[in-house]
């Protein structure tokens, strides 16, 4: 009985993602933007779709995701609430996104280009940052701050007794957060 309802949740699964395909490709068709014929649309689609999928293995997230699975892998049915819940979030976040450069934000956010002034002191800035966290440890010293954990360790005991409450929104904060992090 258990095995027929994941086969019924993951066939459900296909065709919600086989919907969205099809409801892209036809905003594709209906809104193009680019001036291709649908042929090579339908390849754009296919482009973007596995650049898409690529982009969940990111260096940033991946290790967010496969302590998620690992810890979740033990009870079938709570690992399939899990991953929809974390799904949900990871949706929210790019509606979001989306939401927000439909908006006009678009329009800032394509003046930050790799060789703009504001991409160069961008990418100076992170990078003298992320050169500097590394060059800490190596010294032997370690990044303690203990009026930041005084400042956080509220907001760490509210995030487990929501855990412990309300996983499915719980694991939907972490997918919100596993596309934030892969766009770091």
């Amino acid at each position: 009985m258990a095995s027929r309802n994941g086969r019924t949740l993951y066939l459900l699964l296909v065709l919600g993602v086989l919907l969205l395909a099809v409801a892209g490709y036809t905003g594709y068709i209906l809104y193009p933007r680019f001036d291709l014929p649908p042929a090579a649309g339908v390849g754009l689609l296919a482009l973007a779709a596995a650049a898409g999928i690529a982009s969940l293995f990111s260096p940033c997230s991946f290790p967010l995701l496969m302590t998620l699975l690992a810890r979740e892998a033990v009870e079938h049915s709570r690992l399939i609430r899990t991953a929809i819940a974390f799904t949900a979030g990871m949706t929210l976040f790019l509606l979001l996104t989306g939401l927000t450069l439909a908006l006009g934000a678009g329009r800032w956010i394509s003046a930050v280009t790799f060789t703009s002034s504001a991409g160069r002191l961008l990418r100076l800035t992170v990078g003298l940052a992320l050169i500097s966290f590394g060059l800490w440890p190596v010294q032997g010293k370690s990044w303690t701050f203990p009026w930041l954990n005084q400042v956080l360790q509220p907001l760490w005991t509210k995030q487990a007794q929501l855990r412990r409450r309300q996983s499915s929104l719980s694991y939907g904060l972490y997918g919100f957060g596993y596309i934030l992090a892969g766009f770091g």
